[in-house]
């Protein structure tokens, strides 16, 4: 018999981190809306009161630099950095565009004719699993609702956009049987103590994250259960004043936490011909395709891997990793699995890329909004 605690992290919108993420989402999306076949690798920076936004896009919209510029202001300000008061401001950033065509080398490789080939060679993993009602893994479901909560409630409760958030579970036989602590550190008003904003979480948002909870997992908070609230005392300034923030580097964030490997590759940023987005959220697909059709498996890994200038995946496994047992893949065949036919089947030419970015790549509900289709990976 084994035990062993796993934890995952999550952060808000507000996160350094994610701010950059957003921009470069928003300026895809910005892409997007007058040019569905843009190629987009767009990388942003953000530090003190400048944006650097820098990559390579090809396009056949007339997008100026200064609708750019608007663009990364109205993303920022929409997180909630909209006041000289938190020393970072969309209306007063300085907006640094360093922004050429893609590699001409890369897209003779990439695009012939109609077909799409992988823009890039890459690793994408997919999962799913019983044991939460979105079919994410347990640590990065409970970290994750804590933000949210944190996040819907900000303006109400005098928080401010950064927030960071840990779950560690405690498992036995690779069943959970307990959550061993709680770490919320929330970025908040100069009004609150560090003991009044403790007092603030467990009168109200503890209560509100457990009251959303199913019973099945509910029962694994217990007396026992640890909570660090902002352990590092009061916190009044955050975002990208006290921490530099990079596209892409919250990637175990975006996936799965710890209970699933990562491929290395980024998903904001990057339109749908680059596998390192698309193929991952096939792979989600998959997984959450695989786990309804076999009845018997509790959790599903896929593993997809690409060459570029190849249309078909270079490999594929999908297996059951607490049973070993490999499965087929059900419900789709090996056309599917090309760049073209995973941006038709999921719906991946859409501007859908900001809202991903703010609330999550996976483990979201699908819906439409707008005559737009979102998280269409999702479906099962």
């Amino acid at each position: 018999m084994t035990q062993y605690i796993l934890t995952s992290e999550s952060v808000s919108c507000g996160h350094p981190d994610k701010v950059a993420d957003c921009i470069s989402d928003a300026v895809l999306d910005l892409y997007l809306f007058d040019d569905k076949n843009a190629k987009v690798a767009c990388e942003t920076m953000v530090k003190n009161n400048d944006v650097y936004v820098c990559g390579e896009i090809t396009s056949i919209a007339n997008i100026t630099p200064q609708q750019i510029e608007d663009c990364v202001r109205g993303t920022i300000n929409d997180i909630g950095y909209d006041s000289n008061e938190l020393h970072f401001n969309g209306d007063t950033v300085k907006v640094h565009l360093n922004i050429s065509a893609q590699s001409r080398e890369i897209n003779n490789a990439v695009v012939g004719g109609d077909e799409l080939t992988a823009g890039d060679q890459g690793i994408m993993f997919g999962y799913a699993t019983r044991e939460t009602p979105n079919n994410m893994p347990l640590p990065i479901y409970l970290s994750k609702q804590f933000i949210e909560t944190a996040w819907q409630n900000r303006n109400k409760l005098n928080l401010r956009p950064d927030m960071k958030s840990q779950v560690s579970v405690k498992f036995h036989n690779g069943k959970a049987i307990e959550v061993d602590n709680v770490v919320l550190s929330m970025c908040h008003h100069e009004s609150y103590t560090i003991d009044s904003l403790r007092e603030m979480f467990y009168d109200s948002l503890k209560p509100s994250v457990l009251s959303d909870l199913p019973d099945s997992i509910l029962h694994l908070f217990t007396g026992n259960t640890k909570w660090y609230i902002n352990p590092a005392g009061t916190w009044n300034i955050g975002g990208p004043v006290s921490d530099c923030g990079l596209t892409g580097r919250k990637i175990v964030v975006d996936q799965y936490g710890a209970d699933c490997e990562i491929g290395g590759g980024a998903f904001s940023g990057k339109d749908p011909s680059k596998v390192d987005r698309s193929a991952a959220y096939m792979a989600r697909h998959i997984a959450l395709k695989t786990l309804q059709h076999f009845e018997e498996s509790n959790k599903i890994k896929v593993q997809l891997s690409y060459a570029i200038g190849q249309k078909y995946p270079v490999s594929l496994r999908i297996w059951d990793p607490t049973t070993g047992i490999e499965y087929p893949l059900t419900g789709f065949d090996l056309e599917d699995l090309t760049p073209n036919s995973i941006i038709d089947i999921l719906k991946l030419k859409n501007p859908i890329y900001l809202n991903t970015a703010r609330r999550g790549h996976f483990g979201v509900d699908p819906f439409y909004y707008d005559g737009v289709d979102y998280h269409e990976w999702e479906k099962i």
